[in-house]
């Protein structure tokens, strides 16, 4: 076995009990189940009370995690920003500015 094998083993009870759950969460995330609030209270509930199996996450299945809370409270980290588009006038304007007239 390699050693990001021997990683994604789980290591104890309860990593494979969040594990079994976070692939619960994606499975309701993909079907837009209501169960995800039921999947994230006992993924909250392993993380607070094991710390440690934090650590033992990969960032994908942070993300799947994070994509769930972002799911269940209708919100995004980051809002895609949205390019204005200027009109040539506009454009000649700005570019005739110079720090003199700041």
């Amino acid at each position: 076995m390699t050693e990001t094998e021997t990683a994604k083993q789980p290591q104890t009870a309860e990593h494979s009990q969040l594990l079994a759950r976070l692939e619960g969460l994606e499975a309701a995330l993909v079907a837009n189940d209501p169960q995800i609030r039921g999947h994230m209270a006992e993924i909250h509930r392993l993380l607070t009370t094991y710390e440690e199996l934090v650590h033992l996450l990969s960032d994908e299945e942070i993300g799947k995690i994070m994509a769930a809370q972002q799911k269940l409270t209708n919100t995004s980290l980051v809002a895609a920003i949205a390019s204005k588009k200027t009109s040539t006038a506009t454009s000649k304007k700005a570019a005739g500015i110079g720090l003199g007239d700041l």
